[in-house]
């Protein structure tokens, strides 16, 4: 199909709209000066927006050629941004992680740093790519598929992944559940301790947590510091400085987790009890980072003593 032009447009225009409306006001009386103006006036604005729409049409459809996709790989890679590696029938099930580490004409090289089951993965095989969505100006983007071109694999898993380029980039549902960002501090209070749920003792709620905001426990030092980003029915996003998490918390790890929020139609805190893992640890700068919280299992006080705690799995 031959493409139109926006020349076409313009000589449409003049043909069906300007020459006819010329004759016309030939013929009008100069008192009829008003009316010719208000129709120049209305042929002029529709010229402009026709123009307007074209250049915009053609402004999107250049947003998504090798330039954009370079660019955004490029990003990537600027700044750091681990990637979950799956297999793209079954996008839920993350076999990796990984950043990219260098970009070349052919392909993209990649560092693993998490294998969670991509050593299984066919060699050769197509990969989904998912990162934390971005903005364009033909919508929103988490994905892209590529092609493994080689894997570097050990006894204890694969450490680098080469992979051929993106050339086009979409958006899948990944989150089951909505998340709630939270604005006011003060009604959340959180304590995340390190440890499973292999137990129903709650003992270890008296003793001192891994990480803790707004909880105002005196022995957990720099709470004041990490906030809730966000919370829903499947987890929760903590930010919380470096000093606080390095060296203590890493994708996978398991964690038991007490929330403090406050119910405004009973004027009351109440609390919630969660088992879950660490499921991203991403730096936010050089300074904080965040930590991202799915849970596992939701946990009920059995007794009236708070000691003992039930079990069920989310």
């Amino acid at each position: 199909m031959e493409k139109i032009s926006l020349q076409f447009f313009l000589d449409k225009i003049d043909s069906a709209i300007v020459v006819p409306a010329m004759k016309i006001i030939k013929d009008l009386p100069p008192e009829s000066m008003p009316i010719i103006l208000t129709v120049a006036g209305a042929i002029g604005f529709l010229a402009a927006l026709i123009a307007y729409l074209m250049l915009r049409s053609s402004s999107r459809k250049r947003g998504g050629g090798s330039n954009y996709t370079k660019n955004l790989i490029s990003d990537f890679k600027d700044n750091g941004i681990i990637m979950d590696i799956a297999n793209p029938e079954s996008h839920e099930n993350v076999l990796a992680r990984a950043v990219i580490t260098d970009i070349k004409e052919d392909r993209i090289n990649l560092e693993i740093v998490d294998e969670m089951g991509l050593s299984q993965q066919s060699e050769f095989g197509q990969i989904l790519m998912m990162f934390p969505p971005e903005k364009t100006e033909t919508g929103s983007v988490n994905n892209f598929k590529t092609t493994i071109i080689s894997l570097e694999c050990k006894k204890e898993g694969c450490s680098r992944l080469s992979a051929s380029i993106p050339y086009s980039f979409s958006s899948i549902i990944r989150r089951r559940h909505k998340r709630k960002r939270v604005i006011d501090q003060q009604f959340i209070r959180v304590k995340i301790w390190l440890g499973k749920p292999d137990t129903d003792d709650a003992s270890f709620a008296d003793s001192i947590p891994d990480l803790a905001v707004n909880s105002y426990d005196p022995r957990s030092g720099g709470h004041e510091d990490n906030e809730v980003i966000n919370i829903s029915n499947g987890g929760l996003a903590v930010s919380t400085p470096l000093i606080l998490s390095e060296n203590k918390f890493d994708t996978e790890t398991d964690v038991l987790i007490n929330i403090f929020m406050f119910n405004f139609r009973q004027k009351i805190f109440k609390p919630y009890w969660y088992a879950g893992k660490i499921r991203t640890v991403e730096n936010i700068d050089r300074k904080s980072c965040r930590l991202g919280v799915g849970f596992t299992m939701s946990g009920s006080i059995r007794d009236e003593n708070e000691q003992f705690i039930d079990w069920t799995e989310i």
